[in-house]
């Protein structure tokens, strides 16, 4: 063998030997690689021959910062990065901390790429020494003690919170419950929530031994088709003593206030203060005012009660409208830019005599027509059927006018919800109709021909001029007439 072939031979043999270690017992302290060291080794110095073996082998790294070699390629049986883990770690001297710059330690490999990349090099902080980290844990795991801690303050507040709550909700319901009397007179300041009350009444009646529905469970409509206008309703008639707080109402409906409890006006129930058999009677009284009292005061009452139920006519008209538009034909409710239009096209038809249930018919044959309509032109879409249902409402109304038809009356369906008070407010209305009517009053025989009779004044009891209601006679029965049921003569006391 030529000198040449021996030298190779060495070169090879060197090439395949482990890099040369520190005897123990002292740590072993290596750097990769030698001349820019980006890694530096610490092997323990109680770690055994072939431990400091594997572990010099499985950190070595080359120039350019990338392993040495393959853990399979260290030729040893067994879990290799384990046993690198139980007796070394290294240093990454380019990778400085994100917090204190000190260099990160790793105990591993796929750690170390984790951290400085694929060569070791990543210069841009993102990782935490081990110090940092056992500080940003410390910092979490009491962030989170005083957090727990926190917590459970605000439960204990909490329960006793709501153990106040519901002790002072009882005592305010019992109190509500001694409400016996109304006050007096009655709030003639204030005609609408009058008028609601003789709606609330009427319900009342209907469903004797229950409480008169909160706000939130009537629907949005509610009883005026304006919750907020119910809500100030209602307040007045609680404030005049006439609705008190049902025990029914719901532990959400109250709150903690500076002064004790307080009460959400639209989730509360309410029950009527001194019975229905009074309440039925007040609302005669009610009603009676409502019809005949004379002077600017009840003028305005009574204007203010026909604005109303206008409002609420067109409500009803345009609601039932736009659910046959959303529910029948899938289209879009009428455009909020046609909105004003639609209303005044209703007041239109309301104006010229035409009752509830002929715009009812009126809504339904406008709806069917601006259908039909889009049916024709391929090109229009559901928006412009909704739009045109207005135009085509307005059409009908004004040919029916103008060529006098008949026109029948329709029932909305069941699933067309109106607000609460709209029937009650309709029969009033009818009454108030009926008392200024010049047709009634030219046959009524108990008033001259203005409606006016001598009467004594309610209140102070002399001789007055007042405002006829014209009492329908009811002829004397008959000898061997058949006596009427009692199912028969059940009315609403509310309509009386």
């Amino acid at each position: 063998m030529g000198k040449r072939e021996r030298r190779r031979k060495r070169e090879r043999g060197k090439k395949n030997q482990s890099p040369r270690l520190p005897a123990a017992p002292e740590p072993i302290v290596c750097e990769f690689p030698m001349d820019a060291p980006r890694l530096r080794l610490v092997i323990k110095h109680d770690a055994p021959e072939e431990a400091r073996r594997i572990s010099a082998l499985y950190w070595e790294i080359k120039d350019d910062g990338t392993w040495a070699r393959t853990v399979g390629s260290i030729g040893v049986t067994g879990d290799i990065g384990a046993v690198a883990a139980a007796h070394s770690y290294a240093t990454l001297l380019n990778c400085p901390c994100a917090n204190c710059s000190e260099p990160i330690t790793v105990t591993n490999r796929s750690w170390a790429n984790k951290v400085g990349g694929k060569n070791l090099d990543a210069e841009a902080p993102a990782y935490l020494c081990g110090e940092c980290t056992k500080i940003r844990q410390q910092e979490e795991t009491e962030r989170q003690q005083r957090a727990a801690e926190q917590k459970r303050v605000e439960r204990e507040r909490e329960q006793q919170q709501a153990e106040r709550l519901q002790s002072l909700v009882a005592h305010a319901l019992a109190g509500e419950g001694r409400k016996t009397e109304p006050a007096d007179p009655l709030p003639k300041d204030s005609p609408l929530a009058l008028a609601l009350y003789v709606a609330l009444i009427s319900y009342a009646t209907r469903n004797p031994g229950q409480a008169l529905p909160s706000l939130t469970s009537v629907g949005p409509l509610g009883w005026t088709g304006d919750v907020e206008q119910d809500r100030e309703l209602l307040l007045d008639l609680y404030d005049a003593k006439l609705l008190a707080l049902a025990p029914e109402s719901p532990s959400q409906a109250f709150t903690l206030s500076p002064d004790g409890i307080a009460f959400v006006p639209t989730e509360v129930a309410w029950r009527v203060v001194g019975g229905l058999p009074a309440a039925q009677e007040r609302v005669k009284k009610i009603k009676d005012d409502l019809l005949t009292q004379p002077g600017p005061q009840g003028a305005e009452a009574r204007e203010a009660f026909t604005a109303l139920v206008d409002r609420l006519e067109v409500i009803d008209v345009s609601g039932y409208l736009d659910n046959l538009l959303t529910k029948k034909y899938g289209y879009p409710a009428v455009p909020e830019a046609r909105r004003e239009e639609l209303a005044d096209v209703i007041r239109k038809g309301f104006a010229h005599g035409y009752t509830s249930g002929q715009m009812i018919c009126f809504a339904w044959r406008a709806a069917d027509s601006a259908a039909a309509w889009k049916e024709r032109n391929p090109r229009m879409g559901p928006p412009e059927a909704a739009s045109a249902s207005v135009t085509s409402l307005n059409g009908k109304i004004d040919k029916a006018i103008e060529l006098h038809h008949s026109i029948p009356e329709y029932e909305a369906p069941r699933w067309h919800a109106s607000p609460l008070a709209l029937a009650c407010f309709r029969r009033l209305t009818a009454d108030i109709r009926r008392v200024y009517a010049r047709d009634v009053i030219g046959a009524c025989t108990r008033c001259d021909h203005l409606g006016l009779k001598e009467t004594v004044h309610p209140e102070t009891g002399v001789d007055a001029v007042w405002r006829c209601t014209h009492p329908v006679e009811i002829p004397a029965q008959h000898a061997g007439e058949e006596e009427p049921s009692g199912r028969d003569e059940e009315h609403d006391p509310a309509e009386v």
